[in-house]
């Protein structure tokens, strides 16, 4: 009988019993973390599971007994969702350009309509934070050699470029998705 103080041992040894303990036990954990990385592919997410639980399976021999199994088994399922995560994002279809709606009648050539969208975009910030973006984001310069021009420590750099991150997103909530990261 698979019992919760015998049950890694048995699924080393590879014991199907185990396995089922296991999926009874920790299904639902396993579940709720793919669901919340691949909420938007539900397909894949059950897909995913079943990857997670042979991946378990096969990989039952590298569990070492440190930690918690649950927190070994919750990260081979995060883990795995991410890996998916990520090929589904290289294999969905890139808008077609011509289904854009980019208003090009206005006269403005591509570059001009980035550089008004960039202006707009750093628009929130103050005059020295839009600056720094220019300088870094716009120019390229990096921010050792913003930090020289500037006479500022890197650090003081670094944290006027997160603030002026939080400040870009929450001022074009409809523009970014809660899990991109600028």
């Amino acid at each position: 009988m698979i019992t919760k103080d015998n049950f890694i041992k048995e699924l080393q040894r590879k014991n199907e019993d185990a396995l089922e303990f296991v999926v009874r036990n920790y299904g639902g954990l396993l579940k709720a973390v793919i669901q919340r990385i691949l909420y938007d592919h539900p397909e894949d997410a059950e897909e995913c599971l079943y990857d997670v639980i042979m991946k378990i399976w096969e990989h039952s021999g590298s569990y070492n007994g440190r930690g918690a199994f649950e927190s070994w088994a919750a990260a081979i399922a995060k883990y795995s969702a991410l890996n998916r995560l990520k090929v589904i994002k290289r294999l969905e279809p890139m808008a077609d350009i011509d289904e854009l709606n980019i208003a090009y009648t206005s006269g403005l050539t591509g570059n001009e309509l980035f550089d008004s969208f960039f202006a707009e975009l750093i628009s929130c910030l103050n005059e020295d934070d839009k600056a720094l973006f220019i300088r870094i984001f716009w120019q390229g310069e990096s921010v050792e050699e913003a930090a020289g021009r500037l006479g500022k420590p890197k650090s003081v750099l670094y944290n006027h470029i997160s603030r002026g991150k939080r400040k870009i997103i929450r001022a074009n909530p409809g523009l970014f998705r809660k899990e991109d990261k600028i």
